[in-house]
């Protein structure tokens, strides 16, 4: 149905005229456009907000985000956000209401974030504003402004899109914490993922993240092998589970009461969850929400990819480490590599569009033209 809507609206609507940022005049209202449900998509898209708020310092800045991702938004400089449910997509008429609503508002230029977004492309095209801007698609002009598309990672990919600004973006996630969110954060590490130490915990941690989706996922048996070699080497951990995953709570949490090392996190809310990943030494995780959530809290990542695609959206810093179907003891030796202080320790977050190479522990597949869209 989208395809078919999309044909329409190219069909129907003229090809805008082409722009460059400094010929655009009156910009007083832009809306930035990324509703979609995964953690990890929006979590992505967070520069672009800096990047728009340089460049238009006294602009109005709204946000089409979600009701799932609006919590990873908070605290970032945006005046309003409208919300997107999954409710209203089984219900047509509310989605021609929030256009209604969004057309009102007399946009001055609308930002698709995803190049590889069809309900982007059409909430862009719909609203009426003056201006457009996106990543460059085909041989059809789509948009006022467009940026260059071809980038090997989705990170890159924000930066891309924003280079037509003449101002820095941050290459990686950003997710601003609270005080209060910090402070809340050590009192739940003390009183519910307590470990069985003498010693109190602060960052001395390794966070486990047993998720993913489809076949980014890996086995039980996987994760019950890394909870018994982080036992055997008395390596302190924390396992969290994510919402697909709960099946797998009664034999981890089986497994785990008779640790003497590790715990499982209760389910918390995401900035919750957040703020205790930003105390954690490193993440040891498959491709995921949780990933790009570290990476966001500039938190070291062992990345466990199983797929070639995953390539394209693995954090690559100089203290991340990307491991190709693993076995256990290659994980462990990252671990230990990390607590040895073998890897760089991340910096305070920072604006840089650098981007450090990643530490391969082991032989990677061609990472060429494997990303398309995120």
């Amino acid at each position: 149905m989208k395809q078919y809507l999309l044909g329409a609206i190219r069909f129907i609507l003229k090809a805008p005229a082409p722009e460059t940022i400094d010929s655009l005049v009156g910009i007083e209202k832009i809306l930035i456009i990324r509703p979609n449900f995964r953690l990890g998509n929006a979590l992505i898209s967070t520069p672009v907000i800096d990047a728009f708020r340089e460049r238009f310092p006294s602009a109005r800045i709204d946000y089409l985000a979600t009701d799932k991702t609006l919590p990873l938004l908070q605290q970032r400089p945006i005046d309003h956000f409208y919300l997107l449910s999954r409710a209203a997509i089984l219900r047509p008429w509310q989605c021609v209401a929030l256009l209604r609503r969004l057309r009102a508002q007399r946009y001055d230029l609308a930002v698709q974030v995803s190049g590889g977004s069809t309900s982007g492309f059409i909430v862009t095209r719909l609203i009426g504003a003056r201006y457009s801007m996106g990543s460059r698609k085909g041989q059809q002009r789509w948009y006022s402004i467009e940026a260059e598309s071809k980038s090997s990672h989705a990170y890159d990919a924000i930066v891309n899109l924003t280079r037509p600004l003449g101002v820095a973006c941050r290459n990686r996630p950003l997710l601003q914490l609270t005080e209060q969110e910090r402070d809340l954060a050590m009192t739940k590490i003390q009183q519910q993922v307590s470990l069985n130490s003498d010693h109190p915990l602060g960052t001395d941690f390794i966070a486990i993240f047993v998720g993913g989706h489809q076949h980014k996922r890996w086995p039980l048996e996987f994760w019950l092998l890394l909870i018994n070699a982080m036992e055997a080497r008395k390596i302190r951990y924390v396992v969290f589970l994510g919402p697909e995953e709960f099946r797998l709570l009664t034999p981890i949490n089986q497994r785990l009461k008779s640790s003497l090392y590790g715990s499982l996190c209760p389910p918390l809310p995401i900035r919750h969850f957040a703020a205790i990943l930003e105390r954690a030494r490193l993440l040891v995780t498959p491709d995921s929400g949780p990933m790009h959530l570290a990476a966001a809290l500039d938190v070291a990542t062992i990345s466990l990819v199983r797929q070639k695609k995953s390539l394209a959206f693995v954090p690559r810093e100089a203290y991340d480490t990307i491991l190709w179907r693993p076995e256990i003891s290659t994980v462990i030796d990252a671990i230990r590599a990390n607590l040895d202080g073998q890897n760089s320790t991340p910096p305070v977050q920072s604006a840089s569009v650098t981007s450090q190479p990643t530490q391969w522990v082991t032989p990677p597949p061609s990472a060429e033209h494997l990303y398309s869209s995120y």
